[in-house]
């Protein structure tokens, strides 16, 4: 019986992506963390993570724990990815509303956080 191609390729994949796991693996090993302060900085007063999570440590600078942390980026998160159904459910319209909503909603509070820093600097 004749060999599936599919399940060779599947094979072929997963061997790659494990050699390619173990490759970063091993080169990540090799560096030191990048995540610290740096020699020109005066002083810290809270530790900063790199790029996406910067907004994430501004909601739990300035709100509550179970506020910034848990429930805000759930329903970011739970909005976002419902949106597809909600469009197929409401209607094309509807969907731009709800996505209008959710952008403006999120830009907004980037703008907030951002004043709110400068604000108190």
């Amino acid at each position: 019986m004749a060999r599936s191609l599919i399940k060779h390729l599947i094979e072929k994949e997963g061997i790659a992506a494990i050699l390619f796991l173990a490759f970063c693996t091993a080169l990540a090993l090799m560096f030191p963390a990048g995540v610290g302060t740096s020699n020109q900085a005066p002083t810290v007063l809270h530790a900063v993570a790199p790029w996406i999570f910067g907004p994430f440590q501004i909601l739990l600078l300035y709100l509550p724990p179970w506020l910034g942390a848990l429930l805000l980026p759930m329903v970011i998160v739970a909005g976002l990815t419902s949106l597809p159904w909600l469009v197929e459910y409401m209607g094309e319209r509807w969907g731009q509303r709800i996505f209008g909503f959710l952008f403006s909603s999120i830009i907004f509070m980037l703008i907030w956080f951002m004043g709110k820093e400068l604000w108190w600097t």
